[in-house]
């Protein structure tokens, strides 16, 4: 069975990923303000607070958590490999470039295969100069739809996938329905679509349109549970009943896209804006509530378990 790579530069089985939160974030900072302005970030506080939330976590039982952070939004693998060592807890990383709108001139000005060979490097030979490799791209597209850049990088990330078989993990915006976009240049690039993973259909409660998405053979990404600005807890669980109930358990991946860092807002302001939003969530309020309606253990276990094996070692 093929082995996952894991910071530190060690491996693991697909079956020893255990329970996995596949799509979280350990800190997301702006690239461009910390390498300029240090004196505005705390190093130590952000490694606390990430150090928390993964123990937190740990304390339910996750033994593995999928780091979503890439290029653009603050990916760095020491910061990861240390929490890693505080915690004991696998932690898995990815490549990918992280916009909504434009690519940095770098590689806008040399084409896709520039951030294809910069994608490969990352899986085949380690991230950041270290010998921890990525196990995932990552595609990004949001409101603004679907820019030169953004299709530059979407197709860049397919290639990736195809050239080397790493699972896709995706960021959608469900506001204009981007997450067909997706799954259509993926079709086109030759994209295997059960090794892929459309996020953040979890933000409507439109269940027919995420029927669609599921159709296509891809999982789905219900992983926002605690950002209720975009959609309530109520509506995110009903849903993911209603999926359940309809027969997609085997390509659901729930998880919270939580952020115990993010420099976006002021700390206190990300607070008011989404106060039940933490790693643990799922486990205290979600997890309850869809077995009080009839969902098994054995559903939940494939959901956090079977699910995430399956996509990283492409197995059934």
């Amino acid at each position: 069975m093929n082995k996952i790579p894991v910071v530190g530069g060690g491996e693991i089985s697909p079956s020893d990923m255990g329970l996995t939160l596949f799509h979280e974030h350990l800190r997301l900072t702006t690239e461009v303000v910390r390498w300029n302005w240090p004196h505005l970030y705390n190093e130590s506080e952000e490694f606390r607070r990430a150090v928390d939330a993964v123990n937190a976590v740990k304390r339910f039982g996750v033994k593995t958590i999928v780091d979503l952070t890439v290029a653009g939004i603050g990916r760095d693998v020491r910061f990861d490999e240390r929490v890693a060592r505080a915690t004991g807890v696998n932690i898995i990383m990815g490549t990918g470039f992280y916009t909504y709108t434009e690519l940095p001139f770098y590689f806008r000005n040399r084409g896709i295969d520039s951030l294809v060979d910069v994608f490969m490097h990352d899986i085949t030979i380690g991230i950041q100069g270290t010998n921890t490799r990525a196990v995932f791209v990552k595609a990004v597209i949001d409101s603004p739809g679907l820019t030169r850049d953004v299709e530059m990088a979407i197709r860049a990330v397919a290639r990736t996938h195809v050239k080397t078989g790493a699972p896709i993990i995706t960021h959608s915006f469900v506001g204009n329905r981007s997450s067909l976009e997706l799954i259509r240049i993926f079709k086109e690039e030759g994209v295997d679509l059960s090794r892929a993973v459309i996020g953040h259909v979890g933000d409507t409660d439109d269940v027919s349109f995420i029927e669609q998405v599921l159709r296509e053979g891809a999982f789905v990404g219900l992983d926002r549970f605690g950002l209720d600005l975009y959609l309530p807890l109520e509506k995110r669980v009903r849903t993911t009943i209603e999926l359940i109930r309809r027969g997609w358990v085997d390509q659901i991946l729930l998880s919270h896209d939580y952020c115990p860092v993010i420099d976006w807002y002021p700390t206190e302001t990300v607070r008011n804006m989404v106060p039940d939003w933490s790693m643990t969530l799922i486990f205290e309020k979600v997890i309850p509530r869809l077995r009080d309606e009839g969902v098994t253990q054995e559903q939940v276990d494939k959901i956090l378990m079977d699910n995430p094996r399956r996509l990283f070692s492409g197995r059934s």
